[in-house]
C-alpha cells in the first residue's frame, strides 16, 4: 500500500493538470487518488469551467481534514481558473459543498495566501442536492464493529468501601443498505468491577444487548434534513429505555449560521431487563404496549463565525412527562468540545403522576466529548473492526429526572453537526496542518 499512498501525496503535492478547462481524463485521475486514499461513493462531473465531485470518508476520524483533503486533490488536478467544487457526504447522502477556484486551494496549501483570506474565496454551503447516478466505491451493505467505552459508573467515600466502580465495553455495529438507510446495534460487555454494584444499578456484571435502532437520514431541499429512527434505544438509567419511533427535522441557513427544527417521539418502555439481588439474577425482555409517551421539541441554534460557539435553545415535553426550558453553550475546540446547560422544568413526573417539588428548581451541568485515537481508521471494508470515534461524558450539579431527552445518537445533528459550513470555516487552519502533516508521512 506504501505506492499507493506515495503516488496519492505527489498527487498533492505537483498536481497533474492540462490546460482548457476541466476535462474527464484529469477527472478520473482525481478520483483514482481518492479511491486509493480511501474514499467512497465517488462521482464527477466536469464542465469547460468547473467540476463537481461528490465523495466520503469513513477513515479519517474528523470531517472537516478530509473534505479539505479531497478539495485539494482534486484542485491538484485541473488548471487553475477551474473552480473545484467537492460535496461531501454521510450515509452516501450529499450534506455540504464546497467550492474555490484551483489556484486559491494551491496557493493557501502551500502557504502564498493565508487562513483569512482563503476563507473569503471558500463557498462552504449546505447541498442535499440530488444524488449522481453512478458511483465508485460504494460504501453501501459494508460493515463496521465499533469497539469503545461503554458504562462507566463509580461512587466515593463508602462507608468499608473506598469506591465502586463498573467499567463496560461497548461494542457496536453499523452499516448502511441504502443512500441514508442505517442500521446499528450495540453489545455490552463487563470489564471491570470493584465493590459491588453501585447504587440502584441493576445492570452490574452482566453480558447483554443494547440500543438497536435503524434509521432514514434524507434531505427536504438544499439546507433542510430529515431523520427517522425507530428501534430500542438503551439509556444511562433503565427507568429511560424505551422503543418506538422518534423523526427530527432540521432547517438550516445555507451558511449553516442559523438553525430550527423540531422533534416527536411515539415510544413506550422497552428493555432487555436485569435484575440482580442477593439470591439470583434475572433476565428477561420487557415491552410496553401500546405505545404511550410522546415527547417532542422545538430547537433553534446559532453559530459563531470565527469562534467555534454555539447556542442552543430548546422547549418541549421530556421523557418523564415534564415540561422544561434547555440552553446549551457548546464550544468547541476542533474534535473536542464542552458544553455548559441550564434546565428549567415545571418537575412534572409520569413515574410520579405528579409534580415533583424536589425537581421544580434550576438544574445545570456540563457535558464533553473528547475523541479517542487513532486518527485515522482502516480502510473500508466488507467488515471491518475499528474503534469508537469519541467519548462523551456528562455531569449534573443536581440530581433530577427533569429534561432527560432520548438521545438516539441518529438525530439530525448527529449526522450532520461535524458538516456544518460554520464548522468547516472555523477549523481551515486545523485541516490543513492535517492534511501537510499527512503529506509529510507518506513521503517519508
Amino acid at each position: 500500500m506504501r505506492w499507493v499512498t506515495l503516488l496519492f501525496s505527489a498527487g498533492l503535492l505537483f498536481g497533474a493538470w492540462v490546460p482548457g478547462g476541466a476535462s474527464e481524463h484529469c477527472c478520473s485521475g482525481a478520483l483514482d487518488r481518492l479511491h486509493g486514499a480511501g474514499y467512497e461513493n465517488l462521482a464527477c462531473e466536469t464542465t469547460d469551467s468547473s467540476v463537481v465531485v461528490w465523495c466520503e470518508n469513513r477513515r479519517i476520524r474528523y470531517p472537516v481534514v478530509w473534505m479539505i483533503e479531497a478539495l485539494t486533490v482534486v484542485a491538484s488536478s485541473v488548471p487553475d481558473d477551474v473552480v473545484v467544487n467537492v460535496v461531501a457526504e454521510r450515509l452516501a447522502v450529499p450534506v455540504t459543498s464546497l467550492s474555490a477556484r484551483a489556484g486559491d486551494v494551491r496557493a493557501w496549501v502551500k502557504g502564498r495566501i493565508g487562513t483569512e483570506e482563503f476563507r473569503q474565496l471558500l463557498r462552504v454551503e449546505f447541498d442535499g442536492s440530488e444524488c449522481p447516478s453512478e458511483r465508485r466505491n460504494s460504501s453501501l451493505r459494508k460493515v463496521d464493529l465499533a469497539i469503545g467505552p461503554g458504562r462507566i459508573l463509580s461512587e466515593f467515600g463508602l462507608p468499608g468501601v473506598w469506591i465502586r466502580a463498573n467499567f463496560d465495553v461497548s461494542t457496536e455495529f453499523s452499516t448502511a443498505f441504502l443512500p441514508g438507510l442505517n442500521a446499528s446495534g450495540r453489545m455490552f460487555f463487563p470489564a471491570y468491577n470493584t465493590g459491588g454494584p453501585v447504587y440502584n444499578d441493576s445492570r452490574y456484571n452482566e453480558l447483554r444487548p443494547g440500543s438497536a435502532l435503524l434509521s432514514y437520514l434524507r434531505p427536504v431541499g438544499k439546507s433542510g434534513f430529515l431523520s427517522v429512527c425507530g428501534g430500542m434505544v438503551e439509556m444511562a438509567n433503565w427507568r429511560y429505555d424505551s422503543y418506538g419511533i422518534v423523526v427530527d427535522a432540521k432547517q438550516y441557513s445555507p451558511d449553516g449560521t442559523w438553525g430550527f427544527g423540531g422533534s416527536f417521539g411515539y415510544i413506550a418502555p422497552g428493555r432487555y431487563q436485569v435484575l440482580n439481588d442477593a439470591n439470583q439474577r434475572y433476565r428477561t425482555w420487557v415491552f410496553v404496549w401500546p405505545l404511550y409517551n410522546t415527547p417532542y421539541e422545538a430547537w433553534t441554534s446559532y453559530r459563531v463565525t470565527g469562534f467555534d460557539l454555539r447556542i442552543t435553545a430548546r422547549w418541549g415535553r421530556y421523557l418523564v412527562g415534564d415540561r422544561a426550558w434547555r440552553i446549551d453553550v457548546e464550544r468547541s475546540f476542533g474534535e473536542t468540545k464542552l458544553t455548559v446547560f441550564g434546565i428549567q422544568s415545571n418537575g412534572y413526573s409520569d413515574y410520579l403522576k405528579r409534580v415533583d417539588r424536589q425537581n421544580t428548581r434550576l438544574l445545570g451541568g456540563v457535558r464533553m466529548e473528547i475523541p479517542l485515537p487513532p486518527r485515522e481508521r482502516g480502510m473500508p471494508e466488507r467488515f471491518r473492526v475499528t474503534s469508537t470515534s469519541a467519548f462523551a461524558w456528562s455531569y449534573r450539579y443536581r440530581v433530577g429526572d427533569v429534561g432527560v431527552d432520548l438521545v438516539t445518537k441518529q438525530s439530525v445533528e448527529d449526522h450532520v453537526g461535524a458538516y456544518n459550513p460554520v464548522a468547516v470555516l472555523n477549523n481551515l487552519e486545523r485541516a490543513r496542518n492535517r492534511v501537510r502533516a499527512r503529506q509529510s508521512e507518506a513521503c517519508q
